[in-house]
């Protein structure tokens, strides 16, 4: 019952059952604030597997956790609730919780059938495929081989199913408020089979505001253009990055083949209403990854530079918010449920590979806030998430469920 080769033959047994899931799931556009109907529907699919399955609303009250994010438009939360479904052991075995979002971002420019998914040359495409709703698929899988071979864990496997994990992980925040343990926790991410990140960096969203004098061109000598004040912000961000790179970079080996772990990406600029005015105001978005120094020491940071660095009149007229605020995970390459981890792909004929990723999830919230030493890993590639050819290598998914029931048979125990 538990070899890797039965275990590999029921997950690719149900391979035409999980691509049907998935395809039904990716045809809900469930952009952030509109993930309900996509939510009940995971919901009624995991009733039928799991020992326990419910709809956990998030309380309204989250916007005032010092942790939240931000929303895209302010939608209530009433009618998109988290999933939490649990295979429920008898207490004698480890425990372990599963994290994968239902939230996706928006169709890109020139996405073609961004919710109407597609096979072609073994790949199923659509929005989420691999970002994450693939990973859902993955869990479905899960119980559903665990369910056809009669395996019953002696530990519990926990499922948390989110929203709002695009708009900063206000999903697993809530979940992880409102208070649940664990010996460790996967977050299931589609990143490449074999591939364990026990490093995952953090990030800060955030919004510049700078203030000008606006006039006309021929004004020059009273004028202050907020576009040029900006300009000079940005500048003085870039020279604190790479200041943050040298101090950090070199404190985690995972990190150190990748030329800028932590990069600044300035995203957009909104700025001026006629080429022959200055400027009253300019607004730029943007994210700075971050590795050892803490989400909050950064912050200050940022704000002591513009004040010391900038003009007397950018210090005196800009405004700077943090929407998305994520610390580094980083657990162990040695803790005992990733050697686990590695045994199991290693089960399966994967040779498991540790690294460092150079983008931020929710593992965080687990790690940091609530102990749960959290890894990230799952089938699949990132590399084609938040593009207009978003897919997943459809002949992955029983190799990494596979791989995951071999955790969960090692980790966990059966009985």
């Amino acid at each position: 019952m538990h070899n890797p080769e039965k275990i590999l033959e029921t997950c690719e047994s149900l391979l035409d059952e999980t691509v049907e899931f998935l395809d039904r799931l990716i045809r809900f556009e469930s952009l952030p604030g509109y993930e309900g109907p996509a939510m009940h529907w995971v919901h009624e699919q995991f009733m039928e597997l799991a020992d326990i399955c419910e709809t956990v609303p998030v309380p309204e009250s989250i916007v005032d956790d010092p942790d939240y994010a931000f929303t895209l438009d302010d939608r209530p939360y009433a009618g998109r609730p988290n999933v939490r479904a649990v295979m429920k052991g008898d207490g004698s075995g480890k425990s372990v919780i599963m994290n994968a979002h239902v939230d996706v971002v928006p169709p890109s420019d020139g996405h073609d059938r961004p919710f109407d998914p597609y096979i072609k040359d073994g790949m199923l495409y659509g929005r989420g495929a691999i970002d994450d709703k693939g990973m859902v698929a993955v869990m479905w899988m899960l119980f559903k081989a665990m369910r056809t071979l009669g395996i019953k864990p002696k530990g519990d496997i926990i499922l948390h199913i989110v929203i709002e994990e695009e708009t900063g992980g206000n999903g697993t925040l809530a979940l992880v408020r409102r208070g649940e343990d664990a010996d460790c926790c996967l977050n299931l991410e589609g990143c490449g089979l074999g591939r364990i990140f026990t490093s995952i960096r953090g990030a800060l969203w955030f919004t510049l505001t700078c203030h000008g004098r606006a006039g006309h061109s021929g004004s020059a000598q009273t004028t202050v253009s907020a576009l040029k004040t900006a300009i000079e912000a940005m500048r003085i961000l870039e020279d604190y990055h790479d200041d943050l790179l040298e101090r950090d970079r070199h404190n985690d080996p995972l990190f150190d083949e990748i030329p800028d772990p932590m990069p600044l990406t300035f995203g957009s600029m909104i700025s001026g209403d006629w080429p022959a005015m200055a400027p009253q105001k300019a607004e730029v978005k943007g994210v700075l990854g971050i590795l050892d120094t803490s989400k909050e020491t950064v912050m200050r940071e940022i704000r002591e530079r513009l004040e010391s660095k900038g003009s007397d009149w950018l210090r005196d007229n800009y405004e700077l918010t943090f929407e998305y605020r994520h610390d580094t995970s980083r657990v162990d390459p040695e803790l005992p449920f990733v050697n686990v981890l590695k045994e199991s792909f290693r089960d399966i004929g994967i040779e498991p590979e540790i690294a460092g990723l150079p983008a931020s999830s929710d593992a965080w919230f687990y790690t940091n806030l609530v102990d749960i030493p959290t890894v990230l890993t799952g089938p699949g590639g990132i590399g084609t998430a938040h593009t207009d050819h978003e897919c997943i290598v459809i002949n992955e998914l029983p190799v990494g469920t596979a791989a995951v029931l071999m955790f969960v048979i090692r980790w966990c125990g059966v009985r």
